[in-house]
């Protein structure tokens, strides 16, 4: 047989497996039944995306997962004043704290230790402050003004144990980055317990994976944080999460030099990079990584993931540098 006879089977066999292929992956996916639901909690939109071959335990897992989105917010949320957060920030302490709230304080004084500071739950005041002065005058605060919130801000005079949590005077705390990975995380423990094998739950960026998708891994875009119609690249997820923080979240002038991303040694916001993606192995992690790293900058931030087991992580520079780690995972596609 001549090469060209030869050449042409197997053009012809690569075809047939093709196509063989794609009908087992769509005879895979349509066996499932498709649930995608969207709810905006914590000031975020929360999406719940399960595949099931029974209808009914998909709606009905997804509905106890954001109840249980809802009952954390109604812990943590800094603006519901009848929330422990709340009551925290009003007297200074407060005692027998739920669950929800201690974990989350005793998770972000860790990455207060690990960081050096860099990740700080108490700049609230200077949240505060930026919010009050871009709303009332249209322009940042003075230095004068930011120097007297910092005074406030130092994660140390946080002290908790099992039946009390106390701050310091002036200090208010703010659970915005770190909360929301711990409701992902929550949300896909109850997908688990309502035998969910395949799902996604993500929170505006903080994305945790159950199982993979009937045709195969979760594939999450990472997108380009100065043009929001492109993407960097696109990262596979199977039972882990990616978290990213970014300039561009929430910002209050248009050049996002003033956000909501502080430093806590000086009281501005964060500027030397633009984005901040971590991979880890749950949400929880990941989303207190991403806000640690992208205040850490470049060097110190990279360093931090390559010091962390099961995390990778890629930033952008404002320069728009694009730096990965040693392990970083991308998808073919």
């Amino acid at each position: 047989m001549n090469n060209k006879y030869l050449n042409l089977i197997q053009c012809i066999f690569s075809i047939i497996l093709f196509l063989l292929l794609i009908t087992v992956s769509a005879n895979s996916r349509s066996r499932f039944y498709e649930l995608k639901r969207s709810e905006k909690i914590m000031d975020t939109v929360f999406t719940i995306t399960i595949y099931s071959d029974l209808p009914e335990t998909a709606e009905k897992a997804a509905a106890k997962a954001f109840s249980e989105i809802k009952r954390i917010e109604s812990k943590l949320d800094i603006y519901n004043k009848n929330s422990e957060l709340s009551k925290l920030n009003k007297n200074g302490t407060l005692l027998s704290p739920s669950r929800d709230l201690f974990v989350n304080i005793e998770k972000s004084l860790y990455y207060s230790d690990l960081s050096n500071g860099a990740f700080d739950i108490t700049v609230q005041p200077i949240l505060d402050l930026y919010k009050k002065s871009f709303s009332e005058r249209n322009s940042p605060p003075t230095d004068e003004m930011i120097i007297k919130q910092l005074k406030k801000v130092d994660y140390k005079n946080i002290k908790i144990n099992n039946n009390k949590i106390t701050i310091g005077r002036g200090q208010r705390l703010t659970l915005g980055g770190i909360a929301k990975g711990y409701a992902v995380e929550k949300a896909v423990e109850i997908l688990k317990a309502c035998n969910i094998k395949m799902a996604l739950v993500d929170a505006g960026g903080n994305i945790r994976a159950l199982g993979k998708k009937p045709d195969g891994v979760w594939n999450i875009a990472i997108r380009d944080p100065r043009n929001k119609n492109n993407y960097i690249t696109i990262i596979p997820l199977e039972n882990n999460a990616v978290s990213t923080s970014g300039d561009y979240e929430r910002f209050f002038n248009p050049d996002k030099k003033f956000h909501h991303i502080i430093n806590p040694k000086t009281g501005y916001s964060a500027i030397e990079l633009i984005s901040a993606t971590i991979v880890a192995d749950n949400a929880f992690d990941a989303d207190a990584a991403s806000t640690t790293v992208f205040v850490l900058g470049k060097t110190k931030g990279m360093g931090l993931i390559e010091s962390l087991p099961n995390v990778e992580g890629l930033i952008i520079t404002k320069e728009r540098d694009i730096c990965r780690s040693s392990g970083f995972k991308e998808s073919k596609q």
